[in-house]
């Protein structure tokens, strides 16, 4: 019987509305359903201190970065220009400490808007802290069409006329040097998905394929992580 590869999947923490001061520890289940339908164990890993970043990434077999509150500036060298309380400083040290054992053990990388964001950024990119036209309402449903790059990872099974969702504030400002973009969005040309230059396999997307498996394209985005990094 073959054996079904360990996919660690970042997860958030949630105060309990009926319990204040107490907290559970949250991911979205469709990113599990995503890597169980393509054949795949999931695991979810906990925020955590940075020294147990390497024993977590030694029992997985690839890594998923999930998506959740902003970067904070501070790692991209600016100061925060924004309101927003929407950060995680714990979360920020672990899951940048997941990704360096990630990157140092070649474990492979499948980042999801904030975890996009947040790879970009441990790789010596940049955000842009405030972005215009990304953030759509109703939550459920598409919010505009994705340009494709040629010979990119998406190429094989995203065609010209797929839709996606649009749940993000901040995007990629520059995109680190080990990265090349993978697919725009053709409004205003903001980087929707990228992938690594080298043989290490990093792959990120700024929309939420979690949402919508229905859509056979990002059910295969999950099963191409699974299967064939």
């Amino acid at each position: 019987m073959l054996t079904k590869p360990i996919i660690g999947i970042t997860g958030n923490e949630r105060e309990m509305s009926d319990i204040p001061g107490y907290y559970y520890d949250s991911v979205s289940r469709h990113i599990s359903e995503g890597v169980k339908n393509a054949g795949g164990l999931p695991v979810i890993l906990p925020i955590s201190e940075a020294e147990s970043a390497k024993a977590y990434v030694e029992m997985i077999d690839k890594l998923i970065i999930s998506g959740g509150q902003n970067v904070l500036p501070s790692y991209y060298g600016e100061e925060k220009i924004i309101e927003s309380d929407d950060y995680s400083l714990a979360r920020d040290i672990f899951e940048f400490a997941l990704v360096d054992e990630a990157l140092k053990q070649n474990k492979p990388i499948f980042a999801i808007c904030r975890g996009m964001q947040l790879v970009n950024v441990a790789l010596g990119g940049t955000l842009n802290q405030s972005i215009d036209n990304h953030y759509q309402e109703p939550y459920i449903g598409f919010a505009h069409y994705l340009n494709v790059e040629k010979g990119s990872f998406l190429e094989g099974f995203i065609s010209g006329d797929f839709r996606i969702n649009s749940l993000h504030r901040q995007s990629v400002k520059l995109l680190a040097e080990g990265l090349i973009v993978s697919a725009r969005d053709p409004r205003d040309g903001t980087v929707e998905a990228y992938e690594s230059r080298t043989e290490q396999c990093i792959i990120g997307v700024q929309w939420h394929p979690e949402l919508m498996l229905h859509q056979i394209e990002n059910q295969t985005l999950f099963g191409y992580f699974v299967n064939e990094t």
